[in-house]
């Protein structure tokens, strides 16, 4: 009888070890809160697409644990991007990305935080870049302002949001194909670059929709071209850079990135959920508030989309002189 309860007692104290040693990740997913991480402070377009995205998955109850922002921004992405990196295989770290940035991110910073070190998990649409002035601006189209900036090179100043972003991108594409030259003025953030010109500190900005869309409804602001490749549904009314004589089509896609490494179950969850919230009539309102180009990639396409932009990044952040800075 003694043999027999040492036996179910050692039995019973192995079966409790065991569970103990069990990895974090070998439990249902997820079972604690999620960080994610944005790479700007509270208030700009990458920081309002995480929160909204945050707030969708709470209400409709897509996880059973909640998404937490965490704000590190700094070095123009370099912080938060070098951060994400180093989660090697924690699924409890996912990153809210502007696809063309975080490409841009290791060729500009020259660190070893490029696409290997992460996980695609799904795009989930296009904020489009745009030109912006004021309300009383003397450019009636974004031809004028070209025009103007190509007349008297240097004199027209731009206000970007990211050095070697989509916002660099635009200005820079167009000096290229029409001869004009840019006093471009490198702010913190895109909320900043807006709020740049609004205080008349600088006379346009090339930053994406989603900064702006308040203030343009409040006619505060106002949208002289898109860089899409046709008028998009929440403004019909602007015309695109391509009607007036510019073909681009430049944007931020905005999705999810997690740590290389994560395991397989933990990214499908992570995966279908980003699915599901993009099917969410929620999301669907929040494009057309924010005029975002409606587009969805899984985690492969989206992973192809960052590897085909890479070449075409580096030659820009190369050409621009910003390798290494």
């Amino acid at each position: 009888m003694r043999t027999i309860f040492l036996q179910r007692c050692c039995g019973a104290l192995l079966a409790a070890l065991s569970l103990a040693f069990v990895p974090v990740h070998a439990q249902t997913f997820p079972n604690k809160n999620i960080e994610v991480v944005v790479h700007t402070g509270a208030g700009g377009g990458s920081d309002l697409f995480a929160r909204t995205v945050a707030d969708i998955i709470a209400r409709e109850k897509l996880l059973t644990q909640p998404l937490v922002i965490m704000n590190r921004a700094g070095g123009g992405g370099v912080i938060a991007q070098n951060y994400v990196a180093g989660k090697r295989g924690d699924p409890y770290t996912v990153f809210a990305v502007v696809a063309s940035l975080m490409v841009a991110v290791p060729v500009r910073s020259q660190l070893d935080i490029g696409l290997d070190k992460f996980h695609p998990l799904g795009l989930l649409g296009f904020d489009i870049n745009c030109i912006a002035v004021l309300p009383d601006s003397p450019f009636k189209s974004a031809k004028e302002l070209i025009e103007a900036a190509r007349a008297k090179p240097k004199t027209l100043s731009l206000g970007l949001g990211a050095v070697g972003g989509a916002s660099h991108y635009l200005p820079y594409m167009l000096e290229k194909m029409s001869g004009a030259r840019f006093n471009m003025v490198s702010m913190k953030s895109g909320s900043e670059a807006v709020l740049a010109v609004m205080g008349g500190h600088v006379q346009a900005t090339t930053e994406q929709l989603a900064e702006m869309t308040e203030l343009v409804a409040g006619k505060k602001l106002r949208i002289l071209a898109v860089a899409a490749q046709q008028r998009l549904t929440g403004m019909p009314d602007v015309p695109t850079l391509k009607e007036q004589g510019y073909d681009l089509h430049i944007g931020g896609g905005r999705g999810f990135v997690a740590p290389a490494g994560i395991p397989a179950e933990a990214a499908a969850v992570l995966e279908s959920t980003l699915a599901k919230v993009y099917r969410s009539a929620a999301w669907k309102d929040y494009m057309k508030r924010n005029a975002y180009e409606e587009v969805y990639m899984n985690s492969s396409e989206f992973g192809r989309y960052l590897a085909g932009e890479q070449p075409r990044i580096t030659q820009y952040i190369q050409e621009m002189g910003l390798a290494g800075k």
